[in-house]
This record gives C-alpha cells, structure tokens and sequence, in this order.
C-alpha cells in the first residue's frame, strides 16, 4: 500500500461514515514545496503532503468535525513546523522529525528521518500515557488506521461523535504492526 492508498482508504472510511472532514481536505502541495521547506524530506512525506495540505479551519468548527482518526486532526505543512518548533522532542543530530496529527491537547502522530536512511520511526504520543506507539512505517499507520475504521474500533458512536474503541484498536494494531 502507497501512502495515497491509504490516505485514500482513511477517506473512504471517513466518507462512508458521512464524516464532515472530507469536505475539508486543503489541496495538497508539489512536491517542490515540500522539498524546499524540509531537509531531506523523504518520499512518503511528499507524498503525503502532495496528497493534503492539512485541514480547513471553519467558524465553530469542532475538533470531532475536522478529525481524521478519533481526536487528530491533519495538520498543514505550515502547522507540522510550528508544532515541531514549539515541542521538545529527543532527537539525534542527524535526525529530523514532523508531527502529521495533532490534537487539541498536544498529542500527535509523528514520522522521524535521516538523510541517508531516510524513515527511520514512526510512532504516536499520547501525554500522560507509559509507552508511545510505534508502527513499522507510514503504510502500515495508515494500514492500521483503515483497518480500525473497517472493523468498528473507530466508529460513529450514538451521538455522532467519532470514537474509539481501545481494545479493539489495540487488536487491530497488533495485528498489522506485530506481525
């Protein structure tokens, strides 16, 4: 699976589930644009950003209205590098790091880089939580997360609100991360 592929698949989740975000996709960016502002900027983050530049921000706008998994929203190129610029990550020398999610309480999903290695870790954080959640690589995040909406572990609850269900969440992670 390409990185589009699976942006793709979140959004078909997202649309089958007639989640607000579709619509709010900014266009994606050139790759030029990503290159020129990243060192080193790895295929699958042109990608990424080629494929959205983030989320559009409307009036009264909720975080549920605008999230691509439960609670995180698609960040802009220009938001990741403020986000990176205004939090402490530990990183070696040669080592360049870029959040993709965030949410209102300064959790993220990131992807870290090398020059020479190019990916070299994804994972997410979660403030407060013992362990950060490593994937393999971007497909299988993105795997993960197509996954999770597929088998119920991301859903609509009763509400309208897109929840989560962790222990499914951690079974299906399991099973595509671990394997």
């Amino acid at each position: 699976m390409a990185i589009t592929e699976g942006l793709d698949g979140v959004r078909r989740e997202l649309d089958r589930l007639d989640r607000k975000v579709v619509d709010l996709f900014e266009p994606g960016l050139p790759p030029e644009a990503v290159r020129s502002r990243l060192d080193a900027a790895p295929d699958e983050l042109i990608a990424w950003f080629g494929w959205a530049d983030g989320t559009h921000a409307e009036e009264d706008q909720t975080v549920d209205d605008a999230s691509f998994i439960p609670g995180y929203v698609l960040v802009s190129l220009d938001e990741a590098l403020e986000f990176r610029d205004a939090v402490e990550v530990e990183a070696d020398g040669d080592t360049y790091w870029l959040p993709l999610l965030v949410s209102p309480a300064g959790d993220f999903y990131a992807v870290a880089w090398t020059a020479h290695e190019g990916i070299v870790q994804v994972w997410s954080y979660v403030d407060g939580a013992p362990d950060q959640t490593d994937y393999p690589d971007m497909e299988r995040m993105l795997r993960t997360f197509v996954e999770s909406y597929r088998t119920g572990a991301f859903e609509v609850d009763d509400e309208g609100y897109l929840d989560m269900h962790p222990e499914l969440a951690e079974r299906v992670y399991d099973a595509i991360n671990r394997a």
